[in-house]
């Protein structure tokens, strides 16, 4: 198998399709390999799935159930604001130029999958979708699937009557693509050197009926700032990963190693080279958030804590504190006593 080590995407998509196959009676479980179909296990509960776990579904799904176009079916049924933040924004931009500028910029907060381009030639202009992550059976049903829901998108901001100058695959035409046409309403170009939507420069430019620059403006805040606390590079991945599953007990070294998009062995070699390993983390996540706690808990306990650091028991915490940060809770918590307000007072007292 093809590991995948690059990024990640939000786990709203597969909780999607995973409905979609339900109410299409198509059974998941038995047309997906067990490692495939253990994403969409874990994305019950998972927020985040390696990028390459719904390609992968996508694709295996289609090819055992002979489904050529599941992707563009899938896409056509999905709630196309149910796939995460950049979704909230997209009918609510001025332009379909601007939809795009802002998709591209924040995608990955989305899923490290895809990206997307346009290129300008002459009269026309393509929105060009590229596969970025390892496809163990192949893409074609993913990126048919992501440029429906461009498709989708578009014609939320131009009207449904929209109609694209051709669709481009970049895979041989399949045995029926009458459905693809339907959808699509334009000629298909397979065999092609890109998979893109191809339509009328002026469409880029074109004032959309629906267009809120308000929200607009409101939402792309909320991206930057989601934006500006999204780990860049794998140690700040693993952090993250740790931090936000301790108090599920969660934050276990295969746990989080899937969260990354990688297998527990190639997660441990990959901290290795930057000189550390996830022991080390997870015991540099835990002292910050046991001082973080004493430093701002009005009346600390063991239990709490404990609970914090991701333990089942008050015991554990008090052996972690004594072990690693060379000192016992009675003596942490006198030291938040003089910053805390006493039993029954306002801090502000």
């Amino acid at each position: 198998m093809m590991e995948s080590e690059s990024g990640l995407a939000h786990a709203s998509a597969m909780r999607q399709f995973a409905h979609f196959a339900e109410v299409s009676g198509l059974d998941l479980r038995s047309l997906c390999p067990p490692d495939v179909f253990a994403h969409v296990e874990q994305a019950n509960e998972a927020e985040w799935l390696p990028a390459s776990a719904h390609v992968d579904v996508l694709q295996a799904a289609a090819i055992a159930s002979g489904r050529d176009d599941l992707g563009v079916a899938f896409s056509m049924w999905c709630n196309v604001r149910g796939f995460g933040p950049i979704s909230l924004l997209w009918d609510h931009c001025t332009t379909l130029d601007e939809a795009t500028r802002i998709t591209r910029r924040y995608m990955h907060l989305e899923s490290a999958a895809m990206r997307s381009s346009t290129d300008i030639t002459g009269h026309e202009a393509a929105l060009r979708h590229v596969l970025m992550v390892p496809a163990r059976f192949g893409g074609s049903q993913f990126l048919q699937a992501t440029l429906t829901l461009q498709l989708r998108i578009t014609r939320m901001l131009l009207g449904e009557e929209w109609t694209p100058i051709r669709l481009e695959l970049d895979h041989p035409a399949p045995q029926s693509w009458r459905y693809h046409q339907a959808v699509f309403r334009c000629p298909i170009e397979f065999g092609s050197d890109r998979c893109a939507l191809v339509f009328r420069k002026s469409d880029l430019h074109r004032p959309s009926q629906r267009a809120n620059p308000n929200m607009v403006r409101y939402l792309e805040k909320q991206l930057a700032q989601a934006d500006s606390q999204w780990p860049g590079d794998l140690m700040q991945q693993v952090r993250y990963f740790i931090a936000t599953n301790l108090t599920e007990r969660r934050a276990n070294l295969p746990h989080v190693a899937g969260l990354a998009g990688l297998s527990p062995q190639s997660l441990q070699r990959r901290l290795a080279e930057r000189g550390t390993s996830f022991a080390v983390i997870l015991e540099q996540v835990r002292k910050h958030t046991a001082d973080e706690y004493f430093r701002t808990a009005r009346r600390p306990n063991l239990t709490e804590l404990s609970h914090r650091l991701g333990y089942t028991d008050a015991s554990a915490a008090s052996r972690f504190l004594r072990q690693h940060m060379s000192t016992g809770a009675r003596a942490l918590m006198a030291q938040t006593r003089p910053r805390n307000a006493p039993d029954g007072q306002s801090a502000n007292a």
